[in-house]
Protein backbone atom coordinates (compact mmCIF):
# COMPACT_ATOMS: atom_id res chain seq x y z
CA UNK A 1 0.00 0.00 0.00
CA UNK A 2 1.29 3.13 -1.24
CA UNK A 3 1.60 6.46 1.24
CA UNK A 4 0.21 8.73 -1.03
CA UNK A 5 -2.85 6.16 -1.59
CA UNK A 6 -6.45 6.93 -0.65
CA UNK A 7 -6.74 3.55 1.48
CA UNK A 8 -3.70 4.92 3.21
CA UNK A 9 -5.06 8.26 3.99
CA UNK A 10 -8.20 6.64 5.15
CA UNK A 11 -6.20 4.11 7.21
CA UNK A 12 -4.47 7.17 8.91
CA UNK A 13 -7.54 8.57 9.90
CA UNK A 14 -8.89 5.54 12.29
CA UNK A 15 -5.41 4.86 13.30
CA UNK A 16 -3.93 7.64 14.69
CA UNK A 17 -6.71 8.69 17.09
CA UNK A 18 -6.50 5.28 18.32
CA UNK A 19 -2.29 5.15 18.48
CA UNK A 20 -2.88 8.62 20.50
CA UNK A 21 -5.44 7.18 22.88
CA UNK A 22 -3.32 4.47 23.47
CA UNK A 23 -0.51 7.20 24.63
CA UNK A 24 -1.01 6.30 28.50
CA UNK A 25 -0.31 2.77 27.54
CA UNK A 26 2.74 2.37 26.43
CA UNK A 27 3.22 -0.90 25.82
CA UNK A 28 -0.32 -1.53 24.08
CA UNK A 29 0.96 1.25 21.79
CA UNK A 30 3.83 -0.10 20.81
CA UNK A 31 1.96 -3.61 20.03
CA UNK A 32 -0.39 -1.69 17.78
CA UNK A 33 2.83 -0.09 16.01
CA UNK A 34 4.07 -3.74 15.83
CA UNK A 35 0.87 -4.93 14.30
CA UNK A 36 0.46 -2.02 11.61
CA UNK A 37 3.38 -2.64 10.74
CA UNK A 38 3.28 -6.00 9.39
CA UNK A 39 -0.14 -5.57 8.49
CA UNK A 40 0.93 -2.58 6.13
CA UNK A 41 3.95 -4.90 4.73
CA UNK A 42 1.62 -7.80 4.00
CA UNK A 43 -0.70 -5.40 1.99
CA UNK A 44 2.31 -5.54 -0.24
CA UNK A 45 2.92 -9.61 0.18
CA UNK A 46 1.63 -11.75 3.02
CA UNK A 47 4.93 -13.96 1.79
CA UNK A 48 7.11 -10.19 2.54
CA UNK A 49 5.40 -10.15 5.90
CA UNK A 50 6.28 -13.54 6.67
CA UNK A 51 10.15 -13.27 5.91
CA UNK A 52 10.21 -10.18 7.35
CA UNK A 53 9.83 -11.82 10.89
CA UNK A 54 12.00 -14.35 10.37
CA UNK A 55 14.89 -11.99 9.13
CA UNK A 56 14.11 -9.85 12.43
CA UNK A 57 14.14 -12.84 14.66
CA UNK A 58 17.62 -13.89 13.21
CA UNK A 59 18.71 -10.48 13.20
CA UNK A 60 17.81 -10.41 17.18
CA UNK A 61 19.30 -13.94 17.51
CA UNK A 62 22.16 -12.52 16.14
CA UNK A 63 22.42 -9.22 18.53
CA UNK A 64 22.37 -11.64 21.65
CA UNK A 65 25.07 -13.80 20.37
CA UNK A 66 27.03 -10.83 20.00
CA UNK A 67 26.11 -9.66 23.38
CA UNK A 68 27.30 -12.70 25.20
CA UNK A 69 30.26 -13.29 23.53
CA UNK A 70 31.86 -9.59 22.89
CA UNK A 71 34.80 -10.19 22.28
CA UNK A 72 34.74 -12.93 19.89
CA UNK A 73 35.15 -12.62 16.23
CA UNK A 74 33.09 -16.07 15.05
CA UNK A 75 29.95 -14.23 16.06
CA UNK A 76 30.54 -11.07 14.31
CA UNK A 77 31.79 -12.93 11.13
CA UNK A 78 28.52 -14.86 11.34
CA UNK A 79 26.42 -11.87 11.98
CA UNK A 80 27.53 -9.67 8.71
CA UNK A 81 27.61 -12.87 6.39
CA UNK A 82 23.91 -14.11 7.23
CA UNK A 83 23.03 -10.13 6.93
CA UNK A 84 24.25 -9.22 3.59
CA UNK A 85 24.00 -12.71 2.72
CA UNK A 86 20.11 -12.02 2.25
CA UNK A 87 20.60 -9.16 0.69
CA UNK A 88 22.95 -10.61 -1.68
CA UNK A 89 20.74 -13.83 -2.39
CA UNK A 90 17.02 -11.71 -2.69
CA UNK A 91 18.42 -8.87 -4.51
CA UNK A 92 21.64 -10.08 -6.64
CA UNK A 93 21.53 -13.61 -7.23
CA UNK A 94 20.22 -13.61 -10.48
CA UNK A 95 21.82 -10.21 -11.49
CA UNK A 96 25.22 -12.31 -10.68
CA UNK A 97 24.05 -15.51 -12.66
CA UNK A 98 23.13 -13.40 -15.86
CA UNK A 99 26.45 -11.92 -15.58
CA UNK A 100 28.84 -14.91 -15.18
CA UNK A 101 26.75 -16.53 -18.05
CA UNK A 102 27.56 -13.48 -20.07
CA UNK A 103 30.93 -13.42 -19.41
CA UNK A 104 31.59 -17.50 -19.74
CA UNK A 105 29.71 -16.44 -23.36
CA UNK A 106 32.16 -13.92 -24.22
CA UNK A 107 34.78 -16.14 -23.08
CA UNK A 108 33.78 -19.00 -25.51
CA UNK A 109 32.71 -21.26 -22.18
CA UNK A 110 29.13 -22.45 -21.83
CA UNK A 111 28.59 -21.81 -17.88
CA UNK A 112 24.82 -23.77 -17.53
CA UNK A 113 23.80 -22.15 -13.87
CA UNK A 114 20.31 -22.03 -13.02
CA UNK A 115 17.71 -19.53 -13.10
CA UNK A 116 17.39 -17.74 -9.78
CA UNK A 117 13.26 -16.92 -9.24
CA UNK A 118 13.44 -14.96 -6.26
CA UNK A 119 11.17 -11.51 -5.69
CA UNK A 120 13.15 -9.73 -3.50
CA UNK A 121 10.65 -7.94 -0.39
CA UNK A 122 10.09 -4.30 -0.66
CA UNK A 123 12.87 -2.22 0.82
CA UNK A 124 15.16 -5.05 1.75
CA UNK A 125 17.98 -2.64 0.59
CA UNK A 126 16.74 -0.32 3.57
CA UNK A 127 15.64 -3.00 5.93
CA UNK A 128 19.90 -4.48 5.53
CA UNK A 129 21.52 -1.20 6.29
CA UNK A 130 19.10 -0.74 9.13
CA UNK A 131 20.01 -3.74 11.01
CA UNK A 132 23.46 -3.94 9.97
CA UNK A 133 23.32 -0.26 12.40
CA UNK A 134 21.57 -2.71 15.27
CA UNK A 135 24.43 -5.62 15.17
CA UNK A 136 27.23 -3.03 15.31
CA UNK A 137 25.50 -1.14 18.42
CA UNK A 138 25.82 -3.90 19.97
CA UNK A 139 29.00 -5.31 18.89
CA UNK A 140 30.45 -2.02 20.30
CA UNK A 141 28.07 -2.37 23.23
CA UNK A 142 26.68 -5.24 24.29
CA UNK A 143 24.78 -3.91 26.80
CA UNK A 144 22.65 -1.88 24.39
CA UNK A 145 21.36 -5.37 23.37
CA UNK A 146 17.33 -5.16 22.61
CA UNK A 147 14.43 -7.59 23.48
CA UNK A 148 13.09 -9.47 20.98
CA UNK A 149 10.19 -7.59 20.48
CA UNK A 150 11.99 -4.24 20.47
CA UNK A 151 14.04 -5.32 17.68
CA UNK A 152 11.02 -6.44 15.78
CA UNK A 153 9.70 -3.13 16.13
CA UNK A 154 12.27 -1.32 15.01
CA UNK A 155 12.98 -3.45 11.67
CA UNK A 156 9.09 -3.41 10.66
CA UNK A 157 8.59 0.97 12.02
CA UNK A 158 6.52 1.26 9.15
CA UNK A 159 7.51 5.10 8.07
CA UNK A 160 10.69 3.63 6.99
CA UNK A 161 10.12 0.49 5.94
CA UNK A 162 10.07 0.66 2.05
CA UNK A 163 12.23 3.13 1.67
CA UNK A 164 14.32 4.78 4.22
CA UNK A 165 15.53 7.16 5.68
CA UNK A 166 17.98 4.45 6.83
CA UNK A 167 17.28 4.87 10.38
CA UNK A 168 20.05 3.88 12.80
CA UNK A 169 19.24 1.65 15.85
CA UNK A 170 20.91 4.43 18.18
CA UNK A 171 18.49 6.88 17.30
CA UNK A 172 15.72 5.04 17.37
CA UNK A 173 16.28 3.65 20.71
CA UNK A 174 17.27 6.71 22.17
CA UNK A 175 13.91 8.29 21.27
CA UNK A 176 12.59 4.94 23.03
CA UNK A 177 14.56 5.10 26.30
CA UNK A 178 14.12 9.20 26.62
CA UNK A 179 10.06 7.81 26.63
CA UNK A 180 9.54 11.06 24.07
CA UNK A 181 7.17 8.60 21.69
CA UNK A 182 3.65 7.77 21.67
CA UNK A 183 2.27 11.58 21.23
CA UNK A 184 2.67 13.42 18.63
CA UNK A 185 5.70 16.09 18.48
CA UNK A 186 6.15 19.27 16.14
CA UNK A 187 2.31 18.52 14.96
CA UNK A 188 3.14 21.91 12.57
CA UNK A 189 6.04 20.57 11.09
CA UNK A 190 4.56 17.15 10.59
CA UNK A 191 1.36 18.76 8.68
CA UNK A 192 3.67 21.44 6.56
CA UNK A 193 6.47 18.14 5.51
CA UNK A 194 2.82 15.93 4.74
CA UNK A 195 1.73 18.31 2.51
CA UNK A 196 4.58 19.09 0.98
CA UNK A 197 5.42 15.94 0.26
CA UNK A 198 2.65 15.04 -1.41
CA UNK A 199 2.74 17.80 -3.54
CA UNK A 200 5.92 17.02 -4.74
CA UNK A 201 5.70 13.82 -5.87
CA UNK A 202 1.65 13.71 -6.97
CA UNK A 203 1.75 16.84 -8.78
CA UNK A 204 5.63 18.01 -10.33
CA UNK A 205 7.18 14.43 -10.09
CA UNK A 206 4.47 13.12 -11.68
CA UNK A 207 3.84 15.37 -14.11
CA UNK A 208 7.82 15.22 -14.76
CA UNK A 209 7.90 11.53 -15.29
CA UNK A 210 4.58 11.30 -17.73
CA UNK A 211 5.62 14.11 -19.66
CA UNK A 212 9.28 14.47 -20.29
CA UNK A 213 11.07 11.04 -18.27
CA UNK A 214 8.75 8.34 -18.81
CA UNK A 215 8.68 8.56 -23.41
CA UNK A 216 12.17 10.06 -23.68
CA UNK A 217 13.92 7.46 -21.90
CA UNK A 218 11.72 4.92 -23.78
CA UNK A 219 12.80 5.92 -26.87
CA UNK A 220 15.47 8.36 -26.90
CA UNK A 221 16.27 7.52 -31.11
CA UNK A 222 12.58 9.22 -31.64
CA UNK A 223 13.61 12.20 -30.36
CA UNK A 224 16.33 15.53 -30.86
CA UNK A 225 19.23 16.80 -29.14
CA UNK A 226 16.89 19.69 -27.28
CA UNK A 227 14.29 16.78 -26.07
CA UNK A 228 16.95 14.36 -24.45
CA UNK A 229 18.84 17.21 -22.84
CA UNK A 230 14.58 18.44 -21.35
CA UNK A 231 14.26 14.70 -20.47
CA UNK A 232 17.30 14.68 -18.98
CA UNK A 233 17.03 17.99 -16.72
CA UNK A 234 13.22 16.74 -16.12
CA UNK A 235 14.49 13.44 -14.79
CA UNK A 236 17.08 15.50 -12.63
CA UNK A 237 13.95 17.91 -10.79
CA UNK A 238 11.97 14.91 -10.82
CA UNK A 239 14.21 11.91 -8.47
CA UNK A 240 14.75 14.62 -6.01
CA UNK A 241 10.77 15.90 -6.00
CA UNK A 242 10.41 12.07 -5.61
CA UNK A 243 12.23 10.85 -3.10
CA UNK A 244 12.50 14.17 -1.19
CA UNK A 245 8.73 14.02 -1.85
CA UNK A 246 8.64 10.38 -0.26
CA UNK A 247 10.99 11.41 2.60
CA UNK A 248 9.10 14.54 3.39
CA UNK A 249 5.99 12.17 3.89
CA UNK A 250 7.13 9.66 6.17
CA UNK A 251 9.32 12.09 8.77
CA UNK A 252 5.87 13.80 9.22
CA UNK A 253 4.09 10.39 9.57
CA UNK A 254 6.59 9.91 11.85
CA UNK A 255 6.37 12.92 13.76
CA UNK A 256 2.64 12.03 13.91
CA UNK A 257 4.03 9.11 15.85
CA UNK A 258 6.34 10.91 18.13
CA UNK A 259 9.67 10.02 16.59
CA UNK A 260 12.04 11.78 14.81
CA UNK A 261 13.44 10.74 11.83
CA UNK A 262 17.00 11.14 10.78
CA UNK A 263 17.30 14.37 7.90
CA UNK A 264 17.85 12.89 4.37
CA UNK A 265 18.13 15.74 2.07
CA UNK A 266 19.87 19.60 2.40
CA UNK A 267 18.81 20.88 -0.92
CA UNK A 268 21.76 18.91 -2.09
CA UNK A 269 21.18 20.94 -5.82
CA UNK A 270 23.07 23.84 -4.19
CA UNK A 271 26.57 21.92 -3.74
CA UNK A 272 29.17 23.63 -5.76
CA UNK A 273 31.37 20.39 -5.38
CA UNK A 274 30.87 16.19 -5.68
CA UNK A 275 32.33 16.16 -2.20
CA UNK A 276 29.45 18.94 -1.01
CA UNK A 277 26.79 17.20 -3.14
CA UNK A 278 27.25 14.19 -0.91
CA UNK A 279 26.96 15.13 1.91
CA UNK A 280 23.43 17.04 0.95
CA UNK A 281 22.08 14.13 -1.26
CA UNK A 282 20.18 11.23 0.50
CA UNK A 283 21.68 11.63 3.92
CA UNK A 284 20.96 8.62 5.56
CA UNK A 285 22.42 6.70 3.28
CA UNK A 286 26.05 8.77 2.28
CA UNK A 287 26.45 9.17 6.51
CA UNK A 288 26.25 5.20 6.25
CA UNK A 289 28.34 4.53 3.93
CA UNK A 290 31.03 7.06 5.24
CA UNK A 291 30.81 5.49 8.94
CA UNK A 292 30.37 1.92 8.23
CA UNK A 293 32.16 1.33 5.56
CA UNK A 294 34.55 4.03 4.43
CA UNK A 295 35.95 5.17 8.08
CA UNK A 296 36.36 1.04 9.13
CA UNK A 297 38.40 0.79 6.03
CA UNK A 298 40.11 3.12 6.91
CA UNK A 299 38.83 6.62 5.78
CA UNK A 300 41.72 9.34 5.20
CA UNK A 301 44.15 8.16 7.57
CA UNK A 302 45.90 6.01 5.46
CA UNK A 303 47.85 8.82 3.06
CA UNK A 304 46.00 10.35 0.11
CA UNK A 305 46.10 7.24 -2.05
CA UNK A 306 44.55 5.34 -0.24
CA UNK A 307 41.77 7.71 0.80
CA UNK A 308 41.14 7.72 -2.70
CA UNK A 309 41.01 4.06 -2.89
CA UNK A 310 38.49 3.85 -0.11
CA UNK A 311 36.17 6.70 -1.67
CA UNK A 312 35.53 4.59 -4.92
CA UNK A 313 34.85 1.60 -3.10
CA UNK A 314 32.16 3.22 -1.02
CA UNK A 315 30.72 4.72 -3.99
CA UNK A 316 30.44 1.72 -5.90
CA UNK A 317 29.09 0.15 -2.98
CA UNK A 318 26.18 2.98 -3.04
CA UNK A 319 25.88 2.59 -6.70
CA UNK A 320 25.67 -1.07 -6.03
CA UNK A 321 23.24 -0.91 -3.42
CA UNK A 322 20.48 0.64 -5.41
CA UNK A 323 20.13 -2.12 -7.90
CA UNK A 324 21.19 -4.91 -9.25
CA UNK A 325 22.25 -3.59 -12.45
CA UNK A 326 25.26 -2.46 -14.50
CA UNK A 327 23.85 0.95 -14.68
CA UNK A 328 23.82 1.41 -10.85
CA UNK A 329 27.58 0.52 -10.44
CA UNK A 330 28.62 3.25 -13.42
CA UNK A 331 26.53 5.23 -11.70
CA UNK A 332 28.44 5.11 -8.36
CA UNK A 333 31.75 4.84 -10.19
CA UNK A 334 31.06 8.07 -11.99
CA UNK A 335 30.46 9.77 -8.69
CA UNK A 336 33.48 7.67 -7.03
CA UNK A 337 35.68 9.32 -10.06
CA UNK A 338 34.47 12.88 -9.79
CA UNK A 339 34.88 12.70 -5.60
CA UNK A 340 38.40 11.60 -6.94
CA UNK A 341 38.97 14.18 -9.32
CA UNK A 342 37.63 17.13 -7.49
CA UNK A 343 40.54 15.46 -4.44
CA UNK A 344 42.98 15.65 -6.96
CA UNK A 345 42.54 19.19 -8.15
CA UNK A 346 42.28 20.23 -4.31
CA UNK A 347 45.77 18.62 -3.76
CA UNK A 348 47.36 19.84 -7.19
CA UNK A 349 45.84 23.56 -5.44
CA UNK A 350 44.13 24.38 -8.67
CA UNK A 351 42.46 27.41 -8.88
CA UNK A 352 39.26 28.42 -7.36
CA UNK A 353 36.43 28.35 -9.65
CA UNK A 354 33.77 31.32 -9.55
CA UNK A 355 31.11 30.11 -7.35
CA UNK A 356 28.38 30.37 -10.36
CA UNK A 357 30.56 27.99 -11.82
CA UNK A 358 31.61 25.38 -9.45
CA UNK A 359 27.55 25.06 -8.87
CA UNK A 360 27.01 24.93 -12.71
CA UNK A 361 30.25 22.66 -13.40
CA UNK A 362 28.45 20.68 -10.50
CA UNK A 363 25.12 20.22 -11.66
CA UNK A 364 25.79 19.11 -14.85
CA UNK A 365 27.85 16.32 -13.65
CA UNK A 366 25.18 15.28 -11.44
CA UNK A 367 22.57 15.74 -14.35
CA UNK A 368 24.62 13.27 -16.69
CA UNK A 369 25.14 10.97 -14.13
CA UNK A 370 21.65 10.49 -13.36
CA UNK A 371 20.95 9.15 -17.19
CA UNK A 372 22.68 6.05 -16.17
CA UNK A 373 20.74 6.00 -12.93
CA UNK A 374 17.36 6.07 -15.06
CA UNK A 375 18.23 4.24 -17.58
CA UNK A 376 17.03 0.78 -18.24
CA UNK A 377 20.22 -0.66 -19.40
CA UNK A 378 24.09 0.67 -20.54
CA UNK A 379 22.85 0.83 -23.71
CA UNK A 380 19.89 3.04 -23.22
CA UNK A 381 21.74 5.85 -20.61
CA UNK A 382 24.55 5.56 -23.72
CA UNK A 383 21.87 6.19 -26.20
CA UNK A 384 20.23 9.00 -24.15
CA UNK A 385 24.20 10.79 -24.38
CA UNK A 386 25.30 10.00 -27.99
CA UNK A 387 21.68 11.69 -29.25
CA UNK A 388 22.44 14.93 -27.76
CA UNK A 389 25.69 14.63 -30.21
CA UNK A 390 24.59 12.76 -33.04
CA UNK A 391 20.80 13.39 -33.16
CA UNK A 392 19.01 17.28 -34.59
CA UNK A 393 18.21 19.32 -32.49
CA UNK A 394 14.50 19.22 -33.33
CA UNK A 395 13.09 22.40 -31.90
CA UNK A 396 10.13 22.11 -34.45
CA UNK A 397 8.90 18.92 -32.16
CA UNK A 398 9.66 20.24 -29.33
CA UNK A 399 5.95 20.91 -27.46
CA UNK A 400 5.56 24.53 -26.46
CA UNK A 401 4.02 24.23 -23.54
CA UNK A 402 5.53 21.42 -21.67
CA UNK A 403 9.12 22.92 -22.26
CA UNK A 404 7.88 26.21 -21.01
CA UNK A 405 6.12 24.29 -18.14
CA UNK A 406 9.89 22.48 -17.76
CA UNK A 407 12.05 25.91 -17.64
CA UNK A 408 9.51 27.56 -15.37
CA UNK A 409 9.42 24.79 -12.50
CA UNK A 410 13.47 24.68 -12.73
CA UNK A 411 13.33 28.10 -12.28
CA UNK A 412 11.39 28.24 -10.06
CA UNK A 413 12.90 24.52 -7.86
CA UNK A 414 16.22 26.64 -8.09
CA UNK A 415 14.82 29.83 -6.52
CA UNK A 416 13.05 28.14 -3.76
CA UNK A 417 15.91 26.18 -2.85
CA UNK A 418 17.81 28.87 -2.11
CA UNK A 419 14.83 29.70 0.88
CA UNK A 420 13.47 26.54 1.94
CA UNK A 421 14.46 26.51 4.80
CA UNK A 422 12.98 30.38 5.70
CA UNK A 423 9.99 29.42 4.17
CA UNK A 424 9.08 26.16 6.06
CA UNK A 425 9.95 28.36 9.65
CA UNK A 426 7.57 30.73 8.28
CA UNK A 427 4.79 28.49 7.20
CA UNK A 428 5.65 26.37 10.87
CA UNK A 429 5.12 29.68 12.88
CA UNK A 430 1.97 30.27 11.08
CA UNK A 431 0.59 26.93 11.69
CA UNK A 432 1.31 27.37 15.62
CA UNK A 433 -0.11 30.62 16.06
CA UNK A 434 -2.74 30.95 13.74
CA UNK A 435 -7.14 29.64 15.08
CA UNK A 436 -7.54 26.01 14.32
CA UNK A 437 -10.32 26.77 12.49
CA UNK A 438 -7.56 28.79 9.54
CA UNK A 439 -5.59 25.70 9.65
CA UNK A 440 -7.77 23.57 8.75
CA UNK A 441 -9.40 25.39 6.09
CA UNK A 442 -5.81 25.65 4.78
CA UNK A 443 -5.20 21.89 5.20
CA UNK A 444 -8.61 21.46 2.80
CA UNK A 445 -7.56 23.84 0.08
CA UNK A 446 -4.14 22.00 -0.17
CA UNK A 447 -5.87 18.69 -0.43
CA UNK A 448 -8.17 19.81 -2.74
CA UNK A 449 -4.82 20.98 -4.91
CA UNK A 450 -3.44 18.16 -4.85
CA UNK A 451 -6.22 15.93 -5.52
CA UNK A 452 -7.19 18.36 -8.81
CA UNK A 453 -3.80 18.72 -10.26
CA UNK A 454 -2.62 15.11 -9.54
CA UNK A 455 -2.94 12.04 -11.51
CA UNK A 456 -5.95 9.64 -11.41
CA UNK A 457 -4.11 6.45 -10.07
CA UNK A 458 -1.78 5.94 -7.29
CA UNK A 459 2.21 6.66 -8.99
CA UNK A 460 4.65 4.18 -7.33
CA UNK A 461 7.65 5.78 -5.94
CA UNK A 462 11.06 5.53 -7.38
CA UNK A 463 13.24 4.91 -4.15
CA UNK A 464 9.89 1.98 -3.97
CA UNK A 465 12.50 -0.78 -6.09
CA UNK A 466 15.31 -0.71 -3.93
Amino acid sequence: MSFVSPEFALLCLLFFPLYWGLAAQPRAQKALLLLSGYALYASWDVGFALQLLAYSLGIAALGQWLARQPTQRLPWCVAMVLTVGCLVFFKYAEFLRTSLVALSDSLGLSLPLPVWDVVAPVGISFLTFQAITYLVMVARQPTRVRPVQHVLLFLCFWPTLFAGPILRAELFFAQWDAGTPGRPRDSALALYLLVLGAAQKLIFATWLADTWVDPVFKSPEAYGAVSLLAAMGAYTLQIMLDFAGYTWIVTGLALLLGYALPENFRQPYLARNLQVFWTRWHVSLSSFIRDYIYIPMGGNRRGFSRTQVNVLVGMLISGAWHGASWTFVVWGLLHGLGVVAFNLYKQARGPVLPAWMAHGLTLLFVTLAWVFFRAESLAGAMAMLQGVVTQPMGWDSVPAGPFSALVALACAFGLLSRHAQALQTQVVNWVQAAPLSAVGAALVVCVFVVIALGPSGVPGFIYYRF
